[in-house]
């Protein structure tokens, strides 16, 4: 278990679908709800900018499980993402991210299969449960059948 401290969410392709954006992935409001139970600060980035992350919160109803938006700014020499703008050099985040080759090197993330279009049968997101301290549904039920 990982949690608590701050876990920082892409948006497009790890939380929203990318197609339409128009769906929450299976899971997100159950993870995000139990970080901030436990007190953990919540961000999401986006590439679409603060405002962008900041509507698509709202739209999809979660925008109170959020701390904090930001927009992936600029990239350092090495092509990756910088985070000095939003986050202190003696923080250690977990990212979770559908495409981790663009986060900064040595960054903790946890990676995630794209969440293309909305599917309720979506389990990408089961490592990000796992790593908060969250027993995924299926599991759960496998143990009460056990």
């Amino acid at each position: 278990m990982t949690s608590p401290g701050c876990w920082v969410f892409d948006v497009d392709g790890t939380l929203v679908d990318a197609m339409s954006a128009s769906s929450l992935r299976p899971g997100a409001r159950e993870i995000l709800a139990h970080l901030r139970n436990v007190a953990a600060q919540v961000i999401w980035w986006s590439a679409g900018g603060e405002d962008y992350a900041r509507r698509m919160a709202v739209a999809l109803g979660v925008s109170d499980l959020v701390d904090e938006f930001h927009t992936k700014g600029g990239r350092g020499s090495d092509g990756r993402y910088l985070t000095d703008h939003f986050l202190p050099a003696v923080s250690s985040p977990i990212f979770v991210d559908d495409s981790p080759s663009d986060l900064p090197l040595g960054a903790h993330h946890i990676a995630v299969f794209p969440y293309i279009a909305p599917n309720v049968h979506d389990r990408g997101l089961v490592p990000v449960a796992r790593a908060a301290g969250l027993t995924p549904p299926a599991e759960e039920a496998g143990r009460s059948q056990a």
